[in-house]
């Protein structure tokens, strides 16, 4: 065996074991809340010992972190890969908060993480905000908010349906009066943000071998059920 493979070899298994702790850190974090969690938790979920813990991440935080980029990466690059479905910025906005809500109602550990945890430092679809910002604005669309007030709205109001549909007290209609609300914070008028609200939205297709199908995998294989 040469040295190349066998460098291979070892790379592959330390990303192996990486990821096996990264998904078990999201099936602990969405069944307890954040400050109940402690690295046992994980380790006891990853089937792992501490010792195993510390040579991958220096600390819990540091592994929370991890995970959180990466969600937010999968969903902000499967969105982005469809492309824009509108030529109006406000109806294409629509649509893709519409898009995540029912990604979230679909894949509901995920959902019960990020929305826990203020969807992390990817922050998911608020990374697509200056985007948004910058299209609605040269078309005449949106008023010029500065990008960090619209992306408090906008994690506001997707946080607070996601939270309802964990709870299981969410309506079909909350997904409609949260994007209503987004759009008038933009400039839309009343009328015509409540007629963008009722957008579809498309679910996305979490691809195998993602964290999302990984993490949705593992909790049907141990009958597990997302309340």
């Amino acid at each position: 065996m040469s040295q190349d493979h066998r460098s291979k070899v070892a790379a592959e298994r330390r990303e192996k074991m990486r990821r096996r702790l990264v998904e078990a850190a999201v099936m602990v974090f969405a069944a307890k809340p954040q400050g109940d969690v402690v690295i046992e938790d994980v380790v006891a979920r990853a089937e792992v010992s501490r010792g195993t813990f510390y040579k991958y991440f220096d600390s819990l935080d540091e592994l929370l972190v991890t995970v959180k980029m990466a969600i937010g990466h999968e969903v902000l690059e499967h969105l982005a890969a469809r492309g824009p479905v509108s030529t109006d910025p406000a109806e294409a906005l629509a649509y893709d908060i519409k898009s995540f809500i029912l990604t979230v109602r679909r894949y509901r550990t995920i959902g019960r993480f990020s929305a826990s945890l203020g969807l992390g430092p990817g922050e998911l679809i608020i990374d697509m905000v200056p985007d948004y910002m910058t299209w609605g604005v040269s078309k005449g669309r949106f008023c010029d908010t500065p990008c960090w007030l619209f992306g408090t709205v906008l994690k506001a109001g997707v946080i607070s349906v996601m939270l309802r549909i964990m709870s299981g007290e969410g309506e079909a209609e909350d997904s409609n009066e949260a994007v209503a609300l987004i759009l008038r914070s933009l400039g839309i008028p009343p009328e015509e943000a409540q007629r963008l609200s009722a957008t579809p939205g498309q679910e996305l297709e979490a691809p195998p071998g993602t964290l999302i199908a990984r993490v949705d995998e593992i909790r049907r294989s141990q009958g597990e059920v997302a309340h």
